[in-house]
């Protein structure tokens, strides 16, 4: 494989990384508007007398963190599997150059 060739593989998988990111950073801040509008929501219509209540508050913050981390932990391994695309390609140029 020329560099050309290699280099418009490198620059694809660049700008589909970039286009990536920026979407999930725009997601990432809709979905943070959002729970924080629910989150308030939920804070005004508490009955912070009625124990019922704040075992539901509770049960439902240990969901939503559960949550979140599974998402966070979601975006790190597809961060990963980018990583290792980049990688593989830049061992194919090596590879490609020694030949």
């Amino acid at each position: 494989m020329n560099d050309e060739k290699l280099n418009a593989i490198r620059g694809g998988a660049l700008q589909s990384m970039a286009r990536n990111e920026r979407w999930f950073k725009i997601l990432l801040g809709f979905c943070t508007v959002a729970e924080v509008v629910g989150l308030a929501v939920v804070f005004w219509i508490i009955d912070w007398g009625n124990s019922t209540h704040q075992l539901i508050f509770a049960a439902t913050m240990l969901v939503w963190v559960n949550l979140a981390l599974w998402v966070y932990a979601l975006a790190v391994r597809n961060r990963v599997g980018e990583q290792r695309i980049l990688r593989a390609i830049d061992v194919i140029a090596s590879a490609t150059d020694e030949t």
